[in-house]
């Protein structure tokens, strides 16, 4: 019983690990600048991202628009996730995904990025990627 236990655990730490994505092999340099979305579908919503060199980013969505400064920090250990963290400069004050009219002018947001491809990654509120929200930002 003791050998199957041990079995099956081995087996299954292999599974996530073949499910996981070596982040170090993403050149953020070269995948990151461009067009990116989430799609909620429980609000059936789509945010839109776009991201241009030096660093700035525009944000989309129903009638919301921001704009702003970002960069990705990329964590210096394996395990943890790299940060999208973003310096909103402009807010229109309209509403959102939510509906709800929000102004996030002067606001940081942070999200946590837990890769499954280089053109995909699930958004999380933490660093060790255990609080994942099932929102993916997929580049278009």
């Amino acid at each position: 019983m003791f050998k199957q236990v041990v079995l099956t655990g081995f087996i299954l730490g292999l599974t996530s690990n073949v499910m996981a994505l070596d982040k170090s092999k993403i050149s953020l340099d070269q995948v990151f600048w461009g067009n990116w979305s989430v799609y909620n579908a429980q609000s059936k919503c789509t945010e839109t991202y776009t991201f241009t060199k030096p660093g700035k980013f525009t944000y989309t969505t129903k009638q919301k628009s921001m704009s702003g400064e970002f960069a990705v920090l990329r964590s210096k250990t394996a395990t943890d996730l790299d940060v999208l963290a973003m310096k909103v400069v402009n807010d229109n004050k309209k509403a959102g995904c939510g509906g709800q009219v929000n102004d996030y002018t002067n606001a940081d947001i942070r999200l946590s990025l837990k890769w499954i491809s280089p053109r995909s990654a699930e958004l999380c509120t933490d660093i060790e990627g255990k609080k994942c929200t099932g929102l993916f930002f997929n580049k278009m």
